[in-house]
């Protein structure tokens, strides 16, 4: 059975300000518009998640948003939680060894450090640091999504916003 993981990071927030908590920092228009931009590369390439993950914070949540929009991801397949804010590459393969076996791919939104760690070490460092709005797919020939760390992608591909123009 082929699994496919989508790894993204989440797009350009707002600069930090001791008014705003980090964690409720928005998107920028900028932000907003690169989102949409890769939402609708993704939607082009023919990409619907059966479900995505994202932080909850309120810049990954956004992103998330307006990819699940674009993408026709059925709500109820949506979850945020606020495990994935500022989370290890451990964390977030925590997250990928829970998912139901039904789910064929999964969209998973978060953050540096930890989006580009995970990118890195299960692309054999064919990605060493995930920019805003990067996206990186690994498709796997597995059963099981426990299975993630232990088998080699049979395809990966990762698009920055620069090289999809």
């Amino acid at each position: 059975m082929i699994k496919t993981l989508i790894l993204v990071r989440h797009s350009k927030a707002e600069n930090r300000d001791s008014s705003i908590k980090d964690f409720n920092r928005s998107l920028t228009p900028e932000g907003k518009a690169d989102s949409m931009k890769m939402a609708n590369f993704l939607n082009d390439a023919g990409i619907i998640p059966d479900s995505i993950i994202t932080s909850s914070a309120t810049r990954a949540f956004e992103t998330a948003m307006i990819l699940a929009d674009a993408l026709k991801t059925d709500r109820k397949n949506f979850l945020p939680t606020k495990t994935l804010y500022y989370s290890s590459a451990k964390t977030i393969l925590d997250q990928i060894y829970g998912l139901n076996e039904g789910i064929g791919c999964v969209l998973i939104v978060a953050h540096n450090p930890g989006i580009s760690e995970l990118t890195k070490g299960l692309s054999s460092g064919q990605v060493f640091y995930m920019d805003n709005t990067q996206v990186s797919i690994l498709e796997y020939k597995m059963e099981h999504w426990y299975q993630i760390d232990d088998i080699k992608p049979i395809k990966f591909k990762s698009f920055s916003l620069k090289d999809i123009g």
